[in-house]
């Protein structure tokens, strides 16, 4: 095993003896580790610019807006991946809020721009 992968190029194994077991370790070069593993950045919320719809949506909720006039402007008719997709995140990044928090569903609930709401709004217009 280790003549093999020394003909290949590769790290040799590793063996370790624990309580009568044998474990056997491979390791993989470098550059096959960087071609394997992919980079991972963590997107959560709004990324870093907000997309014409958040925006539109941002705009619209200045004055309190309900849900289907919300997704009216996104052109979406699902309301719960509207909802999880874009609502969501929008509520995780506190640039908008529910008028009735208590009650996420309720048929009266709307939305409303926050303070850093107003903030962002107003970068992504200049």
């Amino acid at each position: 095993m280790i003549e093999r992968c020394r003909n290949a190029g590769l790290l040799e194994p590793e063996f370790y003896l624990t309580d009568g077991f044998v474990t056997i370790i491979h390791r993989r070069p470098e550059q096959a580790l960087k071609a394997v593993t992919p980079q991972v950045t963590p997107q959560v919320g709004t990324k870093l610019a907000l997309s014409k719809h958040q925006v539109a949506i941002l705009e619209k909720c200045v004055a309190d807006a309900t849900l289907l006039e919300l997704m009216a402007i996104s052109g979406r008719s699902d309301r719960t991946k509207f909802r999880q997709q874009v609502i969501n995140p929008l509520l995780a990044d506190y640039l908008i809020e529910m008028t009735i928090p208590d009650k996420p569903r309720s048929s009266l609930q709307k939305y409303r721009l926050t303070e850093k709401g107003h903030i962002r709004l107003a970068e992504g217009r200049s």
